[in-house]
């Protein structure tokens, strides 16, 4: 027989937690002293102490170890248990890696922020614009990024196959429908050309009174954080939002050899 601090030298497992096992009834002592309470183990325990701290350092609760060593699980159930553990694991650290992402794009924009020189706002009109566009409604904000690129990416496939000419930079404009709902367009200006089949033609009323701000970068990470001063602004010169917002596309990384960065008008009409 083994007294519980030879167990635990052998087992690797400290009396306190052996204790504890003891309490949970994932690991009796083969003999409890009734008069001194002293607990001892045979050597045919470390076994079951081994599959134990294995399952334990595998991820497994207390529960899902008692579970499985008393039901004494043959090669098979344990290999589909061990394949469920791995696939919760996977998506953990899929979880735990998209995390990180978000925590580096946080930290990424705090720099940017910190590092951004003081913005010129500007009050101004805007004109009326001719495009061709394609447009959608996007029910939640976070969809909202990844539909503008493809709308984009659409646009832009259909007219290189046109081949037709751009009179102007890309425009983005949004529409706000209800509390969350908003109507988001991509479009080009391609003068009096027809629209490209797939396409349609929007007129964009001039607007006598905007707030505008410009965004330089060399990638659009900041430009939420952008669009969030230019409405503060408006705000704080107490100024009301009113009608589609743009975003005119001075310059992109797309815009040819030698082209790095963006350069975007953000255009606020308000009242």
């Amino acid at each position: 027989m083994l007294n519980i601090g030879e167990f635990a030298r052998l087992t690797g497992v400290s009396v306190r937690m052996l204790r504890h096992y003891d309490q949970l009834g994932l690991l009796t002592p083969a003999e409890v002293d009734p008069f001194t309470g002293y607990r001892r183990y045979t050597s045919a325990q470390l076994a079951r102490a081994n599959q134990l701290i294995a399952l334990k350092d595998l991820g497994f609760s207390l529960a899902e170890v008692k579970e499985c060593l008393d039901r004494g699980l043959g090669s098979g159930e344990f290999a589909a248990l061990l394949h469920r553990r791995r696939e919760g694991l996977v998506a953990q650290i899929t979880d735990d890696q998209r995390r990180l992402a978000a925590v580096d794009e946080h930290l990424r924009r705090i720099h940017l922020e910190e590092t951004m020189p003081t913005p010129t706002y500007l009050e101004t009109d805007l004109p009326a614009l001719q495009l061709t566009q394609l447009s959608t409604e996007v029910p939640e904000a976070d969809d909202l990024d990844p539909t503008m690129s493809r709308l984009f990416s659409e646009l832009n496939e259909i007219i290189a196959a046109t081949g037709l000419p751009r009179f102007g930079p890309g425009v983005a404009h949004y529409t706000q429908r209800g509390d969350s709902a908003m109507l988001v367009a991509a479009a080009e200006q391609l003068g009096d050309a027809p629209a490209p089949a797939g396409t349609e033609r929007f007129d964009l009323p001039a607007v006598p009174r905007a707030l505008t701000v410009r965004y330089e970068s060399a990638d659009l990470a900041g430009i939420k954080h952008a669009w969030q001063s230019l409405v503060t602004e408006a705000e704080a010169r107490g100024h009301q939002l009113s009608g589609p917002c743009r975003e005119v596309y001075l310059t992109t990384p797309f815009d040819g050899p030698g082209a790095t960065g963006w350069v975007i008008d953000l255009q606020q009409p308000i009242r």
